[in-house]
């Protein structure tokens, strides 16, 4: 594994993490799940993404928090639901196939030890990559290697650090979502979007950018290649049963993910792109 300077391997857990520091930020992505577990641009220091205080970071449970990567499908499976939820690459080690110092940044290419498992019946390379600079973008990459068209879901499940979920208010999304909670049914975006349930909804307007707003803070989110936005906070009756949540952690974090609900089809020898860009 060939490293620029920018970047360092450290122990956490029983994982290793690249640690990133540049002019323009730090970042740490752990190569389980190639999951990134930290942005913090140095123009205001302040930490983007949240992560459990009670996450697990042994290389074997899928890390609460960050940017997991959900691939090759969303949710559960669509026939056996035996099979991982948000697919199997968020459980796997990772590798690094590139990383480069560049004006903008530091560029990181990472690729899961194999694309084909068990569910997914295809031919495929995933590949992430990932700019540090003042602003992090993520690129998930998926081409198809076969001779046959390929169908997939995926998402990039980005948890966002907010002070508090009362006090936020997610702009910038219209039209009409699914919601998970009220068995799939539609109903007219809020306006203002703020917060006072359990939320698990599929929005499909797709705004070229959605902005955080939380008290005097405020985080942007870009996306593109994507069909979907999906918006999850857990409140507090599903904190408390998860083992890797403490029981208050639904008040300090926002899921805005850049999401494939749908269903994305790619031909032979193609590459589809689905990105997501941090500030």
């Amino acid at each position: 594994m060939l490293l620029v300077n920018s970047v360092s391997i450290i122990p956490r857990g029983n994982i290793n993490v690249l640690k990133i520091d540049n002019s323009f930020a730090t970042a740490e992505i752990a190569l389980f799940g190639g999951h990134i577990v930290s942005f913090v641009p140095k123009s205001d220091g302040r930490e983007r993404l949240w992560i459990s205080k009670q996450a697990i970071f042994n290389g074997q449970k899928a890390i609460r928090g960050g940017v997991p990567i959900c691939w090759p499908w969303f949710g559960d499976h669509s026939s056996d639901k035996a099979m991982p939820s948000h697919g199997y690459v968020r459980q796997q080690n990772w590798n690094v196939v590139a990383s480069e110092d560049s004006e903008t940044g530091t560029i990181i290419s990472l690729q899961p030890i194999t694309s084909s498992e068990a569910g997914f019946d295809a031919e495929a390379q995933l590949t992430l990559v990932v700019l540090i600079g003042k602003q992090l973008s993520i690129q998930l990459k998926t081409t198809n290697l076969s001779d046959k068209v390929l169908t997939y879901t995926c998402a990039l499940h980005s948890y966002f650090a907010i002070k508090d979920i009362q006090q936020c208010e997610l702009i910038g999304l219209q039209g009409t979502y699914k919601d998970k909670t009220r068995n799939f049914e539609r109903f007219e975006t809020p306006q203002p979007y703020k917060f006072n349930e359990e939320t698990d909804r599929v929005h499909f307007d797709k705004p070229e950018k959605l902005v955080i707003t939380d008290q005097e803070l405020i985080t942007g989110v870009q996306s593109s290649g994507h069909d979907s936005i999906v918006v999850w906070n857990p409140w507090q009756d599903k904190s408390i049963s998860m083992g890797d949540m403490a029981d208050d952690s639904y008040v300090t974090m926002l899921c805005v993910e850049t999401a494939i609900t749908e269903g994305q089809i790619i031909l032979p020898s193609e590459t589809h792109t689905l990105e997501q860009t941090i500030s």
